[in-house]
């Protein structure tokens, strides 16, 4: 189920992931200590919502549950 940029934030923000706003283009940044970054599109900000496919994707790139983060969600 998609879930929308500002969920997923909330979210991230309680494994020490931050999201960050593009200082230009439409992909924000998802960092995390001694992580490389993941980007997302969101071309409407934080109300973009995020497909399922992105969010595995993000799960898998900063070893995370994907379950246990969605029950976040």
């Amino acid at each position: 189920m998609p879930a929308r940029l500002r969920e997923i934030r909330r979210a991230a923000g309680k494994f020490d992931i931050a999201i960050t706003e593009p200082s230009s283009g439409s992909h924000w940044q998802a960092r995390k200590q001694g992580c490389r970054m993941y980007p997302l599109p969101a071309h409407n900000g934080l109300r973009t919502e995020i497909d399922d496919k992105y969010i595995a994707a993000f799960c898998k790139h900063f070893g995370l549950e994907e379950d246990e983060f969605r029950k976040l969600l």
